[in-house]
């Protein structure tokens, strides 16, 4: 998730005492700079002083804006660090502790966007997880420093390896950030309730990619069907809806501002048939248009908000969005994270009602 990833760069500078600029976003991506017109900064999405506060009170870097940094670097950069993910059994070009990082010879360009570079490195990231090596020698404390493509840094194959625990011993997740939310997107939040559903209103979050991928495993867009036609009637048959008049609220990955994945592009082709199941429910949809919303991180977090203030919770699919919206719903109505250990389906990787 680019929030996590965007929360470890933040970790990662506090070790040299240095500051992250704000970061441009659409829709849900980060990037460094406003690459092309119709980007925004952070702020469409966090209360950007309420977050700086919280990253200093936590020990992370904090924020600076686009223009505090061109005041100290004036549009140069005296390092850039392309990381490089290439697994060291896979790769002869890097070797741990030895030739972990050099001059980048392919990419030795005196640019970089807008920015003229002085030197530009290439790393591997599973040759060097120092992070006291990374500021000492890689970037040596120099003040303005630029780094290609950051993926965040955990256990993983596809991330960098820094030990970031021993720098920031409370680190922040994307959890951490859901009470810092753009006021204008939950005051957006609360309007739609009020005009569309009730105080005892069912939400309903479906992930269909991750029902049609998991693991190595591809599966057809029957088994979503499958897995919407199991959540519909286990909501039928756990609350009164059909019976009497409860509003259902459905935010679904495959819907027009829904994630932008091929696998999730893939279920939207199947949209009509995929909501016909969802009939039964009368189910409510929230509509980007009617608040002039056009960033799917926008509409995201317009649609968390909602879905964790109802009053039952029915999720379906998975993943690290269906996640933190679980876990703001757990956090909203004080229920034990424990209640979510029952929640794994052999069909459909999740499917929980809380």
């Amino acid at each position: 998730m680019a929030m996590n990833n965007f929360l470890d760069l933040t970790a990662l500078a506090a070790y040299g005492g240095r500051h992250v600029v704000v970061p441009f976003v659409k829709d849900s991506l980060f990037y460094g700079s406003g690459i092309k017109e119709g980007f925004e900064t952070l702020a469409l999405y966090f209360n950007v002083t309420a977050l700086n506060r919280t990253l200093l009170s936590r020990g992370h870097g904090t924020l600076i804006s686009w223009k505090e940094f061109q005041d100290v670097c004036k549009g140069k950069l005296d390092v850039l660090v392309h990381f490089d993910y290439t697994s060291l059994p896979k790769t002869t070009t890097y070797s741990q502790g030895t030739r972990a990082f050099f001059p980048c010879k392919d990419r030795h360009k005196n640019t970089f966007g807008d920015f003229k570079v002085r030197t530009t490195l290439c790393m591997n990231v599973f040759a060097l997880d120092s992070v006291e090596k990374f500021e000492n020698e890689v970037v040596k404390r120099l003040p303005c420093v630029g780094l290609a493509q950051w993926r965040g840094s955990a256990n993983s194959p596809y991330k960098a390896q820094f030990k970031l625990s021993s720098v920031v011993k409370d680190r922040m997740r994307s959890q951490d950030a859901d009470i810092l939310f753009s006021s204008n997107l939950l005051q957006v939040a609360r309007d739609f309730i009020a005009k569309n559903l009730s105080p005892l209103f069912v939400s309903v979050h479906i992930r269909a990619e991750r029902i049609l991928q998991l693991g190595k495993t591809i599966r057809d867009i029957a088994t979503v069907k499958k897995c919407i036609s199991n959540l519909t009637m286990q909501l039928q048959s756990t609350t009164n809806v059909g019976k009497v008049s409860i509003p259902v609220f459905v935010a679904a990955d495959f819907a027009e501002f829904g994630s932008s994945t091929r696998l999730a592009r893939s279920a939207r082709k199947e949209t009509k048939p995929l909501m016909k199941i969802l009939g039964p429910l009368r189910p409510v949809s929230f509509q980007p248009s009617a608040y002039n919303l056009t960033d799917r991180g926008a509409v995201a977090i317009v649609e968390m908000n909602i879905l964790a203030s109802a009053k039952h919770l029915f999720v379906v699919g998975g993943g690290t969005f269906q996640g933190w919206v679980v876990n703001q719903f757990l956090k909203k109505n004080n229920i034990e994270h424990r209640s979510t250990v029952k929640c794994r389906s052999e069909q459909c990787n999740n499917l929980c009602y809380f």
